[in-house]
């Protein structure tokens, strides 16, 4: 039976993911450390967060989970979902509150959301995304949908990691694929029918 992880910084709210894992996939776990991460022996893992990227970063390397990531999906390419801050602590860099260094899968940088045309940061509700690949994948016929998003930074990364970008003010990166792994800057656990698609998708890779 397939196992999904869902991995636990002590941050955010683990349990509304949890509860949206659950109508797609029976054997869900959330893990706390990577002792745990390595006996459960996921096929498929979520990253989610919510809150300071910085703050993230520490208990994830506290917990002992970078090196158990990087076997588990570089090495044995295990399919992965990072959601938020989940998304941007996959970038080599993220500056908030400091300058820390992520897991450094993507190639790029967390920045502070522009202020344009008196926008307000944090960039809080819902918006709709722009699918820039065509290649099948868990955002597929989803392009103009709407989704629930709430952050004040962005990941800034090649295009070929780009899977949609989303405009406020100016367009910044919404979602990234590369081989196994995924990140959405929204929120689907907290994006209705569209966001029930996106977790739907994934475990069904």
């Amino acid at each position: 039976m397939p196992k999904v992880a869902i991995l636990d910084l002590g941050i955010g709210n683990i349990k509304s993911v949890y509860n949206a894992s659950k109508i797609y996939e029976d054997n869900v776990i959330i893990v706390e450390n990577a002792e745990e991460l390595y006996n459960v022996k996921p096929d498929k893992i979520i990253l989610p967060g919510v809150g300071a990227v910085g703050e993230a970063i520490k208990e994830m390397r506290k917990r002992g989970f970078e090196k158990c990531l990087n076997d588990m999906v570089i090495k044995n390419q295990v399919n992965f979902l990072g959601i938020c801050l989940g998304m941007q602590i996959l970038a080599e860099e993220c500056h908030e509150f400091g300058n820390f260094k992520g897991l450094g899968w993507i190639k790029g940088q967390v920045k502070a959301l522009k202020k344009n045309n008196n926008l307000k940061v944090p960039h809080v509700g819902w918006n709709s995304i722009k699918i820039l690949k065509n290649e099948k994948n868990i955002l597929s016929d989803l392009n103009n949908k709407d989704f629930y998003f709430t952050h004040s930074y962005a990941l800034e990364c090649d295009e070929k990691y780009i899977l949609s970008k989303t405009y406020y003010g100016y367009d910044f990166v919404s979602s990234i694929k590369y081989n196994n792994i995924y990140g959405v800057q929204f929120h689907p656990e907290k994006s209705a029918k569209d966001g029930e698609m996106v977790f739907r998708r994934f475990m069904a890779l």
